[in-house]
């Protein structure tokens, strides 16, 4: 799993819009309003709701498992239906639909929210493209899908939260994750949490042991220096309901091709390719060379790239 890494304007920018146009097109405006006030003391409102970071949703979410059933149901009727359909017609809408979003001069939907987050490649599995592509003119759309990280069929109040859609590929959201029950305080959340500062990949044998090409080993997932407890209790939850390990260990294929070059190519001999060809211009350093070597962005963010916990 990786972070969804935003720069403070990044996620002001999103959040602004993500509030102005959702709450602005919203009906029932009065009684979602009073409801929200009504069944948590004006402890909430619905910006809480739709821009709420994981300490405010985290809250609500503990607030709503402390009413009494009586009190869960008359809320829950409010959204149940509402919010769900409005998530379904505008907001996972293509950019051709009219019934997208719109406030002013705005429109927003999933690709848009998409778009700007910009992230290529699932912040679950880290594994699979998500490319976002929104082609009127040619009739070509696509985008990651839209994970509710708390189920939406069980908490429709938080349908429209945008902390809790997760751009995520169609086989961690529709077969692995499903409707599996995360929380705040039981896994990671990519918009909150870094998995890579808190595991990191190894295998269950030496990397000398592995140069005779045998696939008989195990990659696994080891902890990091000075992990919090409630920090590894998270990040093994989200291996375990993701399938983390069932997935990267169908490539390792790949950890052996690395095997192959790190032997072939030590530090030095990486430096000492660079310095030959230095009048030529054709690396910029030894980081150049390795993404030419692996096929991969190695200084670029993780977000974009498939797999590149694999090759750091």
């Amino acid at each position: 799993m990786i972070k969804i890494n935003l720069s403070n304007s990044q996620r002001t920018k999103i959040e602004n819009l993500h509030y102005e146009v959702i709450y602005h097109s919203l009906g029932k405006l009065k009684s979602i309003n009073s409801i929200i006030e009504t069944t948590f003391k004006k402890k909430y409102t619905l910006k809480d709701l739709l821009i709420g970071d994981n300490k405010i949703l985290s809250s609500i979410l503990q607030d709503y498992c402390k009413l009494s059933s009586r009190k869960k149901y008359n809320f829950l009727i409010h959204f149940k239906t509402y919010f769900i359909s409005q998530y379904e017609k505008k907001l996972a809408v293509t950019p051709k639909n009219k019934n997208s979003y719109k406030y002013r001069e705005e429109k927003y939907n999933a690709y848009v929210l998409c778009q700007t987050l910009n992230i290529n490649v699932c912040p679950y599995c880290n594994k699979n493209y998500t490319l976002t592509i929104s082609d009127i003119e040619n009739d070509i759309f696509t985008r990651p899908t839209l994970d509710h990280f708390l189920d939406k069929a069980t908490y429709p109040f938080f349908a429209l939260s945008l902390y809790n859609l997760i751009p995520s590929c169609h086989i961690c959201n529709s077969h692995i994750k499903k409707s599996k029950e995360f929380k705040f305080n039981t896994h990671l959340n990519p918009y909150f949490d870094d998995f890579n500062e808190i595991k990191k990949f190894t295998t269950d044998k030496k990397l000398l042991s592995l140069i005779n090409k045998n696939d008989d080993f195990t990659l696994v997932f080891k902890n990091k220096k000075n992990v919090l407890p409630i920090d590894e209790t998270k990040a093994n939850n989200n291996i375990k309901d993701l399938g983390l390990d069932t997935l990267y260990n169908s490539h390792k294929d790949k950890v052996l091709e690395l095997v192959d070059l790190s032997r072939a190519y030590n530090e030095d001999s990486l430096q000492s390719i660079v310095d030959t060809f230095q009048e030529t211009k054709i690396f910029k350093d030894s980081n150049d060379l390795k993404r030419l070597l692996l096929c991969h962005h190695v200084e670029d963010p993780l977000c974009q790239d498939s797999c590149p916990k694999l090759m750091i």
